[in-house]
Formats: structure tokens, sequence, C-alpha cells
């Protein structure tokens, strides 16, 4: 009876250490952290404001940071948390009077990322990743002659809507601890909903004076490009 016992200990032993080795071969944590800019579509174009459209304008560069965290549950996937902010801040000049805008995105996202994360990975890692989530994003426009610029009573946008980002990009191993992000690509979707902001002044084919002044909401295509360390 002794051997089989003696079999069976060295059995349950090099499961333990099998065990062992298979959790080292891939690094369970990943931290990033770098510069980013967001290219947004903002609100301009979206209302029947003639006077807001123009100084929103199209799409404005905002510019900020990014940070993710990862814990990979697998050689090739892992749960991943990412936050990022982008600012920006303008003035603008019309016959009726001046001011500045002052845009702030902010997105809350999480979801999954493929990458190899061997212990001896190759040296170039490219990763994508799914993330959801929400975005908070604020627009103020402020001056003084904002009614007679505008034509509404005020216009302070705070809206928290749902969220995604799609996209990936590549890694540079630099040791095995961390690694450079040469580039991050992200399309951005952010679903907004109506935005009621003051009262209307000044009368638009769509809204008559003294009624809330209401952005309609749709769906915003936003393109996210980051670089930065990866800390493993």
């Amino acid at each position: 009876m002794e051997l089989p016992k003696r079999i069976l200990t060295v059995f349950g032993l090099l499961l333990i250490f099998t065990s062992a080795a298979t959790a080292q071969e891939y690094k369970r944590w990943e931290f990033f952290g770098g510069y980013s800019a967001l290219n947004f579509d903002n609100l301009g174009g979206d209302t029947d404001n003639a006077a807001v459209n123009d100084i929103l304008g199209e799409k404005n560069t905002l510019r900020g940071f990014e940070l993710a965290v990862t814990y990979n549950f697998h050689k090739y996937i892992g749960a991943k948390f990412d936050y990022s902010l982008h600012l920006r801040e303008d003035e603008f000049s019309r016959p009726a009077g001046s001011g500045t805008i002052d845009s702030t995105v902010q997105n809350f996202l999480g979801g999954i990322q493929v990458k190899n994360n061997s212990e001896d990975g190759p040296r170039f890692k490219p990763f994508g990743h799914a993330l959801f989530g929400v975005a908070n994003q604020k627009i103020d426009l402020d001056s003084p002659q904002l009614p007679a610029v505008l034509g509404i009573s005020d216009f302070h946008v705070n809206e928290t809507s749902f969220s995604m980002a799609f996209g990936g990009g590549i890694d540079i191993k630099l040791n095995d601890r961390i690694d450079i992000r040469a580039v991050q690509v992200d399309w951005n979707i952010i679903d907004r909903g109506d935005q009621q902001l003051g009262t209307v002044l000044v009368p638009t084919p769509f809204q008559t004076v003294g009624q809330p002044f209401v952005i309609p909401g749709t769906r915003q295509d936003n393109l996210r490009l980051s670089v930065g360390i990866v800390i493993r």
C-alpha cells in the first residue's frame, strides 16, 4: 500500500508545481497612463439656433489624459477599466458680444482587452478592446451678452450618457516590467440624450419665445488617440 500512496503524493506535488508554473506564464496586472486627444463631435449643427451652431462649429480637438487598469485572467484576455478626461477652452467673438466656451468630456468604461500577456511575449504587442460605460460631458458658454449673442437665457450642458469605445493599438516592450504604448486609436460613441437649457428669447423656426431651449439627443462619433507607458 506504500507505493500507491507515494505515487499519489508525487502526482499531487506535480499538479501543484505545474499549476504554479502555469500561473506565472503571463502577467496578471497591467497599468496604463498617458496623453490623450479626443476629436469631439460637439453640439454644433445639432440645434436650430444658427448662432449656437456657428460658435460651436463642427468638431473640436480636446486634450487630456487616459488611465487604465487590466486584470488578465487568461494569457490573451483581460478585464479592463478605463478612464479618460479631455478638456478645451475657446474664445468667441460676434457683433453682439464675446465670451468663452469650456468643454469637458469624461469617459468611465469597462470591458475586455485581447493581448498577448506572456512573460516571454514578443517585443511588439498588438491589442484590441471593447469597452462600455458612461460619458459625462459639460459645455459652458459664458458671456455678459449671452442673451444678445445666442437669443437664449443660458447655455450650460451637463449630460451623462451611455458610451462605448472600440479600438486598439500596439505596445512596444522595453523590459520585463515596462512597455511603451506607441499608439492607441478608439472609436468613442456617446449616445447623448435631449438637453433642456435656458429660455428662448429670440424665436427660431421650431421654438417660440418663452419655451425652454431644447437640444435634441443624437449619437456622437468621436475619435480618441492615446500614447503613454504600460507597467506590468
